[in-house]
């Protein structure tokens, strides 16, 4: 099984590395999976995928990641914050996040499922969410479980498993969708957190349109700044991409871009410790004082400001 990895050239900037499939450069193995769409990991059969991540440098997942810990200790680090996860423990780490492996113990248990965009998209669809609306994209959760929750959530693993390693059967596929989608509210319920209802039908065509947005802003925001790009991308008009936008997140498509844009400065900054100059390069900038102005019209203060509140 191989799994691509894609990144983003830069003019004459340092390399920024998004989109890796960290699992795949590493060459961790994982215990079940079906390409570019779901990957499982666990401790069951004496193995420890993530300790081949300890010495791996951060890196900027763009799956989403549940992974739950029986016994033992790991520390992760997330976005630079570090966090111990002790026994009993979920931890679910949406898109966009930065992650490295500080410390397995060897006497550690889990199990860990690995969500694909476009897999993860399809789950959240089918629950009436999504998995790119502003109150779960960029973040990452963590809990404790009830002896119950463990058992829920490891039987609902182990069944998804099972069936991706059993011989192929007519709707296998979506009997895998609706396991996943069971795996989604267990963890709603794990969280506690509240995500925002869609505010249109999720089985429109302009609800595809909207994901494909996304999907490309994920993809081109580096570079591309402008509605008409993503509305020629998409053939469609560029009033229609913002009708579209603000009718399932009250945001309309240059909102969406402007913040995509800023998360990647922020990400650059902070995470990767880009200057100034840096960040601007890599972001297509003219100059460093237009990035500036651009970032103070989002956020309301300066680059600099901001790298400065944020490591005080």
């Amino acid at each position: 099984m191989s799994y691509s990895l894609s990144s983003q050239p830069m003019r004459n900037a340092p390399r920024f590395v998004e989109y890796v499939d960290i699992f795949s450069r590493e060459d961790i193995i994982p215990s079940a999976g079906i390409k570019d769409s779901l990957l499982l990991f666990d401790t069951f059969n004496n193995i420890n995928p993530l300790e081949q991540l300890n010495n791996a440098a951060p890196t900027k997942i763009y799956q989403r990641v549940s992974f739950y810990l029986i016994e033992g200790e790991c520390i992760f680090d997330i976005n630079g914050k570090q966090m111990t996860i002790t026994p009993n423990t979920a931890v679910a780490i949406m898109p966009e996040n930065t992650l490295k492996i500080k410390f397995v113990s060897p006497s550690v248990q889990y199990y860990m499922v690995v969500t694909y965009p476009k897999v993860s998209n399809q789950i959240f669809r089918e629950t009436g969410f999504t998995y790119s609306n502003a109150r779960l994209s960029l973040r990452h959760f963590i809990s404790q479980m009830s002896t119950q929750q463990v058992r829920d959530t490891l039987r609902i693993y182990t069944d998804i498993k099972r069936d991706i390693l059993g011989p192929d059967y007519e709707f296998k596929n979506e009997y895998l969708r609706c396991l996943l989608n069971a795996l989604m509210v267990k963890n709603i319920n794990i969280y506690q957190f509240d995500p925002m209802p869609l505010e249109g039908d999720s089985n429109s065509r302009q609800y595809d349109v909207y994901c494909k947005f996304l999907s490309l802003l994920n993809k081109y925001a580096i570079e591309h700044r402008t509605v008409q790009f993503y509305a020629k991308t998409l053939d469609i008009s560029s009033k229609y991409l913002s009708f579209v936008c603000t009718s399932y997140s009250k945001k309309n498509a240059s909102s969406w871009i402007d913040e995509a844009v800023v998360q990647k400065a922020k990400a650059m900054m902070l995470v990767h410790h880009y200057s100034l100059f840096e960040t601007s390069e890599a972001l297509h900038f003219s100059t460093v004082s237009s990035f500036s102005r651009y970032f103070k019209r989002v956020t309301g203060q300066t680059p600099k400001e901001f790298v400065k509140k944020s490591r005080s």
